[in-house]
């Protein structure tokens, strides 16, 4: 495994066709489109019994938009595009406000097709920092804190009955901190969180977006996306996506200083 990803210069960039059974108003301009979206997270999925690895890269969001148009650029009502991607899968996760939206249902649930034919260019670009120092002490992340450095950090899971492990990577966004009694808290994301006991085929579909948690070395909290129901009266109203199931685990967290 590398030196740590350089999520400000690691990203996907796409070639697209115009697609001409797109009938919505009042559209795209008719030319395709290329686009660069940066990285949010990296996930590593390993079977200890093979070697073999699986890497999964979660993209940026961005809202729903009509491309080159004079007016009107955002879609309305408004929908996250955003997706998971492999090296030979791609995955849609953006998803209007309600989570039974029929326009998103295909893209979420179904298993990953290949990489779709709309895309004529596809790339996945993971540069490496150049320089990174290891965090191994509470002091250390404080002092690093506090001399405004850039973190990023690497945490590890695995599967208490399976010989399959998982290495998490992403940029810290947001990190409390106690001075005088050498604490800190992280409590970032999005990031690619595995289920290692789903039955999905790919496995870009046994992923999950969550949050994570941690204020020691050698433990995670997790807070994962799922439907959820809002309940008015006792009655389900609707359904929307929400983090709301917490996960606690045992991990392996390293914190770097991104130079």
């Amino acid at each position: 495994m590398d030196d740590g990803l350089d999520f400000a210069r690691s990203y996907v960039l796409w070639t697209r066709l115009h697609n001409p059974n797109d009938q919505r108003t009042p559209g795209h301009q008719p030319w395709g489109n290329s686009a660069r979206i940066l990285f949010d997270a990296r996930c590593t999925v390993t079977d200890a019994r093979t070697g073999e690895q699986e890497v999964f890269f979660l993209s940026t969001p961005c809202r729903a938009e009509w491309m080159y148009r004079d007016e009107q650029i955002f879609v309305v009502p408004s929908a996250d595009y955003r997706a998971m991607h492999s090296a030979t899968r791609y995955r849609p996760i953006g998803r209007r406000l309600t989570e039974d939206d029929p326009a998103d249902d295909a893209a979420l649930l179904r298993p990953s097709d290949l990489v779709p034919a709309f895309f004529i260019g596809y790339e996945l670009v993971a540069r490496v920092l150049p320089r990174v120092t290891p965090l191994t002490t509470e002091a250390a992340v404080i002092a690093a804190i506090r001399a405004g450095e850039s973190l990023v950090a690497r945490t590890e899971i695995w599967d208490a009955t399976e010989p399959v492990r998982a290495t998490l990577e992403y940029p810290i966004k947001t990190i409390n901190f106690h001075v005088e009694r050498e604490r800190f808290q992280v409590d970032t994301g999005p990031v690619l969180l595995p289920d290692f006991a789903a039955a999905d085929e790919h496995g870009i579909d046994r992923l999950a977006l969550a949050h994570i948690g941690y204020n020691t070395f050698d433990r995670a909290e997790f807070v994962i996306r799922r439907p959820t129901p809002i309940e008015r009266e006792g009655r389900t109203v609707a359904s929307v996506l929400h983090y709301t199931e917490v996960r606690v685990q045992a991990a392996r967290h390293t914190l770097f200083t991104a130079g």
